[in-house]
């Protein structure tokens, strides 16, 4: 009977479960390249060479960020049918139901959407290690290995992400009262950043700087990343948690003389802060990973003048480096606009009060660009501190100096990009969110 009422569930919400499916076919796509590289080198006895290294180095750092991509979008996915969930409890559903109904619904979306991205993965494994190859990092002839521990590494990290976010945000949509979530009561800013969240938010920043300290005491070698990565990922995701409240401050526009506009706009960031905060981290995540690992690979690049030569190792693994960040980067960008169109889908309800009450479309468009701006412009701050972790240490070792080598146009790349996702993937949903008449908007599911 679960089974049958959840996947009813799951068809009737297809476009909802969509970002969600989307992200956990990217993200198995690329573990399960780092996993195929590493059961090669396994099973091929480079136990000690580059095949299980870069995976070592790389793909532990690549299993947080693509956890954290898939709890979010889940995580984000079920706070949107909170009321939905309500009515379930006011019509007897027990707690525990309600739990079971929203991990299997999780299940059943999960499940196509792993097996949909191992092919994909092994095919970028393969690229992966073509590239190797060809810097003379492993011996040719060599075919990648993709096994049993690929697809349990590959399929199973995405897997129970999205059963673990399924079961924290089902108990929480559980346990909140049917009469409180059937009136859409916004949470206050004050709640918006939870205990546990606060906690888990901190211990990860205390991580990442002990990570990032750490990195000043490592001789200068390719193990240097080891620490300087995954010190940047600790950063991005504790400030991700923490950015409830960075919303904050906004407040004090709200009652600013900067147009009617700005200041609603200004409003409903500050009252919205936890889901504000919700289409935030993803892009601190973009920010912080994109600028920490192409400063971290801009500066190695600095202290090598000349051609490559053999037995010059950072030298050689620097086009594959650059190969897997863009790949990360890829992975990131696709949770940031896939989060950031189910949250704007979502609003169409509000969309709709707004217009009944004398607000029009340019109007309520306008308000959702600036609330794109002002999240988008945080999420660079923070991201770009996120980055410090990684670049600050690892150019003090590499260089003696604190400001890692690179051109500033990338920098500025990174930011334009992260400016340009957030209004493409916003504005167009508004913009089709808006053409539906107000009175239909209000019976929006």
């Amino acid at each position: 009977m679960m089974w049958k009422l959840a996947f009813l569930t799951v068809r009737a919400h297809l476009g909802s479960h969509f970002a969600s499916a989307a992200v956990m076919t990217a993200g198995t796509a690329l573990l399960t390249a780092f996993a195929g590289l590493l059961e090669t080198g396994l099973e091929t006895g480079h136990s000690a060479g580059f095949l299980v290294m870069l995976p070592a180095i790389l793909g532990g750092w690549t299993v947080a960020i693509v956890a954290f991509g898939v709890v979010s979008t889940v995580s984000l996915t079920i706070q949107h049918r909170e009321q939905e969930l309500a009515l379930l409890r006011s019509i007897a559903a027990t707690p525990r139901q309600i739990r079971q109904s929203v991990v299997l619904e999780t299940v059943i979306v999960a499940l196509p959407a792993v097996a949909a991205g191992l092919l994909p993965g092994i095919a970028l494994g393969t690229v992966i290690l073509g590239r190797l190859v060809d810097g003379g990092l492993v011996s040719a002839p060599t075919e990648l290995n993709a096994g049993g521990l690929c697809v349990a590494i590959g399929a199973g990290t995405s897997l129970l992400a999205a059963i673990g976010a399924a079961l924290i945000s089902s108990g929480r949509a559980a346990s909140i009262p049917p009469v409180r979530a059937l009136t859409e009561a916004t949470p206050s800013p004050a709640r918006s950043l939870t205990r546990i969240r606060a906690i888990s938010g901190t211990g990860l920043l205390v991580v990442g700087l002990s990570l990032a300290t750490a990195t000043l005491f490592m001789a200068n070698g390719p193990l240097l990343s080891s620490t300087a990565g995954p010190a940047g990922v600790a950063v991005a995701v504790g400030l991700a948690l923490l950015s409830p409240a960075a919303m904050r401050p906004v407040r004090w526009f709200c009652d600013a003389r900067i147009g009617a506009t700005a200041r609603l706009a200004a409003r409903n960031t500050h009252t919205r802060a936890r889901h504000s905060a919700n289409v935030a981290s993803p892009l601190i995540l973009l920010v912080g990973i994109a600028a920490g690992t192409l400063y971290m690979q801009s500066t190695e690049d600095s202290t090598h003048r000349g051609p490559i030569v053999a037995g010059d190792v950072s030298g050689q693994l620097a086009p594959v480096n650059y190969l897997i960040v863009i790949m990360i980067i890829g992975f990131s960008a696709i949770v940031v606009v896939n989060t950031l169109v189910a949250a704007t889908r979502r609003r169409r309800r509000e969309f709709g009060l707004l217009r009944l009450s004398a607000a029009t479309r340019g109007q309520v468009l306008r308000m959702v660009t600036v609330e794109a701006v002002v999240t988008a412009t945080i999420a660079v701050v923070l991201g770009t501190v996120a980055a410090a972790a990684t670049t600050v240490p690892y150019s003090l070792v590499k260089t003696g100096s604190p400001i890692a080598s690179g051109p500033a146009w990338m920098y500025l790349a990174i930011v334009v990009g992260a400016f340009v996702l957030v209004v493409l993937a916003t504005v167009p949903t508004a913009v089709g969110a808006l053409r539906i008449r107000p009175v239909d908007a209000l019976s929006a599911a």
